[in-house]
């Protein structure tokens, strides 16, 4: 008898997934400001435009910038997640999702197929970039959450087809 996998498995995976991916990014930040905080001290910094931001404004500034490279991070974590449940092996799923990445970059140096650079998922992570800077500059953060999703969406809704037609119980 064929048994499918049920809706809530997927879910526990994808919930799995972006909890990794956001645990990962808070924990690498969080390094991070401590680390800068222990060597400079918890005094004003300069922003990319050359201006200076107090203290507590660039930690939450610091940390909206997590928020924006948390994007290009979720929609990779659900190639990963698509790449795992087609291949049903995590490690072709890491190495894949890698490979995909590095062709993404590869792309974007290519000569003649730059204007293809601003629209490559890689490119997203430097969306980040715009929260620093005076004023902020809202074009690459508004441009990284539409098209963030235009990769990580059809990832998740084929993953998903992909596991709801597996057979759980004859392996």
């Amino acid at each position: 008898m064929r048994q499918r996998s049920s809706p809530t498995h997927w879910c526990f995976f994808l919930l799995a997934a972006v909890t990794y991916a956001i645990t990962a990014i808070l924990l690498t930040g969080t390094v991070a400001v401590v680390a800068g905080s222990a060597v400079s001290g918890f005094n004003p910094l300069t922003s990319l435009s050359g201006t200076k931001v107090p203290a507590m404004s660039a930690l939450g500034l610091i940390g909206a910038s997590l928020l924006v490279y948390l994007l290009p991070i979720l929609a990779l974590a659900c190639i990963g997640l698509l790449l795992s449940t087609v291949t049903r092996n995590s490690a072709a799923a890491v190495v894949g999702t890698l490979m995909v990445s590095l062709l993404m970059q590869l792309v974007g140096i290519l000569p003649g197929l730059g204007g293809a650079k601003p629209y490559l998922l890689t490119s997203q992570f430097e969306a980040w970039e715009g929260l620093l800077r005076e004023p902020i500059d809202w074009a690459p953060i508004g441009h990284a959450a539409w098209l963030c999703p235009l990769y990580a969406l059809p990832a998740l809704a084929a993953g998903y087809l992909v596991f709801l037609r597996r057979d759980v119980a004859g392996g």
